[in-house]
């Protein structure tokens, strides 16, 4: 019986001396410092348009290290201290979808310095720019006189109005000018696009879409591509209804590239009242078609 309870003893001095080189040999964690970012500003020249803006994302890095990407609002650790260099990429969700998210090639990088102190929260406010690269082939927020997007004829029953408000109004997201469509039971279908034709880079260059819209009902951006005699019309995306106002980043690349023959292209807008509803709406404003 002592033998049995020699080893008893034995195993569990053994497990004791064990467990305690574990505690022994186990540092502890280290304490991040921490960073919150709630949005990413905007801020344009008198020639870039509107700083209208949905920056989804900021894609950070430290000394040239990438250390996530991270949906906005955030607040995240990191294991530094002290003075580092952060830089900073807004991005975006492109054409709208939560799973597609990307930096946003015509935005710059925010870079500064920072000083990080272990279990404490620095909060950064950054602002974005347009790159100096980056080319408007478009640009129209109805603001000024003439006529940039207009009906396309055959395809509509109605008209594109340009509502004007000199106080702020619902369906005028900034300044005094936006542009709206009504559909209804006898009023089906509604069409407008670019005026003038783009010659657009297909391949190599992105290219974007960017507009503010709202609407009660789907609407549709497509694409027409032109070619020395022949012309070709491409869907490029659908839209589900936005009562607020909303902004969007259409992706354009691969429908432009898909048309490689095209000399030049037109963006277009359409809904079609299949469900025969009334008092159906689309406003538009601030559209931008930009590439590099």
């Amino acid at each position: 019986m002592k033998k049995y309870y020699k080893i008893i003893i034995a195993f569990s001095l053994l497990f004791a001396v064990a467990f305690s080189s574990c505690e022994l040999y186990n540092p502890a964690e280290p304490i991040p410092a921490y960073i919150h970012i709630q949005k990413i500003d905007l801020t344009t020249t008198a020639t870039q348009g509107t700083n209208s803006s949905k920056i989804s994302d900021a894609w950070v890095y430290i000394d040239e290290q990438l250390i996530g990407c991270f949906e906005l609002p955030a607040t995240f650790p990191v294991l530094y201290d002290g003075k580092h260099r952060i830089r900073i990429k807004p991005g975006i969700k492109v054409n709208g979808i939560a799973t597609n998210r990307s930096y946003y090639p015509f935005y710059n990088f925010i870079e500064q310095d920072i000083d990080l102190q272990k279990g404490t929260v620095t909060t950064l406010t950054p602002t974005t720019t347009y790159t100096s690269a980056t080319v408007y082939e478009f640009m129209s927020d109805f603001e000024t006189t003439g006529t940039t997007i207009d009906t396309v004829k055959g395809k509509t029953d109605t008209t594109l109005q340009i509502l004007y408000s000199a106080t702020p109004h619902e369906n005028v997201f900034e300044g005094t000018h936006s542009a709206i469509a009504y559909l209804d039971p006898v009023n089906t279908r509604f069409e407008c696009a670019t005026v003038t034709p783009m010659v657009l880079p297909q391949y190599g260059s992105p290219v974007f879409l960017e507009f503010n819209y709202k609407c009660n009902y789907g609407f549709t951006v497509s694409i027409y591509a032109y070619g020395a005699a022949t012309s070709a019309q491409f869907v490029v995306l659908h839209f589900n209804q936005s009562l607020t106002w909303n902004k969007a980043y259409v992706y354009l690349t691969p429908s432009v590239s898909s048309a490689s023959s095209a000399l030049n292209y037109k963006i277009a807008w359409g809904m079609i009242n299949n469900t025969a509803e009334d008092s159906i709406s689309l406003s538009l404003d601030n559209i931008k078609i930009i590439h590099n």
